[in-house]
């Protein structure tokens, strides 16, 4: 491509004499020829080209190496607390410039859908991050305090599942000005020790008795203003029960509480035939209704990612090996599952 440009150009310089030769007079026979290109000039072209398409793509990668794709947790259109990765620089000190970016207003909010927004008050500073022995003691300044009383669990959501999301971090502690945050001052909910245990968007199933219950962390479906569908969390406080994979199942069968904003994948007849926890991989066998597509031979891809995400995230597996009847048959977007679906480490923007 770069050598017909370079022959191009030159043929244009060209053109002018030879229009000039036309406009101004006969054709002359003893008029000299055109001389031809200088030997080796298409080949520098050719060269000088392969050279900038081979140095365009070592910065690429170079670029990438120097970024790394952290999941943060951001306030959705519809009041959820919604997980969405964030490409940040490879720096030490990565997980206090995450919370700088949960702050309202903070840059991070232009490469997010449309009505997603930082959860932390705006004009919060984070003062300082450190993280020992698998707690992370995060330093805010005085404005992390001026928040509305209705936000105090969605903060407390937020800072804990984007912090528990790096490797190295497992409980959180807030400091405000330097001090020990014990209590948030308008909910009075603990600041110190905060983990995953907590959930994340608590809600309570209906008729069930608090002290008798257990937590499930179920994924279902929002979609953005700008029409984007990501997957939303939810913590619901269920009967207590031996089988989690089992419950898990049927409440996501159930679907969001109606009013939510939220919707489910599944549908509402869907039958699970059999649900088994083995070396770190979930067995899950369904009924037919679960291939609503191609046919009865494709299963849509949310439904799919709402499963896996919904039972590795209770039971501890790496990923769900899926079958219909028995059957490894079904496919989501053209591609068989025949092999078992790893839960994905970026939750959104989605891929399976």
């Amino acid at each position: 491509m770069r050598v017909r440009i370079a022959c191009t150009v030159l043929v244009l310089l060209l053109m002018p004499f030879a229009l000039t030769g036309c406009l101004f007079g006969p054709e002359q026979e003893t008029s000299a020829p055109i001389d031809p290109p200088p030997a080796g000039v298409e080949e520098k072209y050719e060269k000088q080209g392969a050279q900038k398409e081979a140095e365009s793509k070592e910065e690429a990668k170079a670029d990438k190496k120097s970024q790394a794709r952290v999941q943060l947790y951001f306030l959705a259109n519809n009041g959820y607390v919604v997980p969405y990765a964030v490409d940040m620089p490879k720096v030490e000190g990565i997980a206090k410039e995450a919370m700088n970016m949960l702050v309202a207003g903070s840059e991070a909010e232009s490469r997010l859908p449309e009505g997603f927004r930082g959860v932390l008050p705006k004009g919060t500073k984070v003062k300082g991050l450190n993280i020992q022995d698998g707690t992370a003691t995060v330093d805010f300044s005085k404005e992390f305090l001026s928040y509305r009383t209705e936000m105090e669990k969605k903060i407390l959501d937020a800072v804990t599942w984007t912090l528990t999301g790096f490797d190295s971090v497992e409980r959180v502690n807030i400091w405000v000005d330097g001090r020990p945050l014990a209590k948030m001052p308008k909910g009075k909910s603990p600041a110190q020790g905060l983990t995953r245990n907590r959930g994340i968007n608590l809600e309570l199933a209906e008729g069930v008795n608090i002290g008798q219950s257990m937590p499930v962390t179920l994924y279902f479906l929002g979609q953005a203003s700008d029409n984007t569908v990501y997957y939303v969390p939810v913590t619901r406080m269920i009967n207590r029960s031996d089988d989690v994979a089992e419950s898990v199942m049927q409440q996501l069968i159930l679907g969001p509480k109606h009013g939510s904003g939220l919707s489910g994948a599944l549908a509402e007849t869907l039958k699970v035939n059999k649900l088994e926890v083995k070396d770190k991989t979930v067995l899950a066998d369904f009924g037919g209704q679960l291939l609503q597509y191609g046919k009865g031979k494709s299963a849509s891809k949310d439904a799919i990612q709402t499963i896996v995400l919904s039972l590795t995230e209770n039971t501890g597996a790496d990923k769900v090996k899926i079958t219909v009847n028995g059957k490894a048959e079904a496919n989501v977007e053209g591609k068989p599952l025949d092999k078992a679906v790893n839960r994905p480490e970026i939750v959104n923007p989605a891929s399976l």
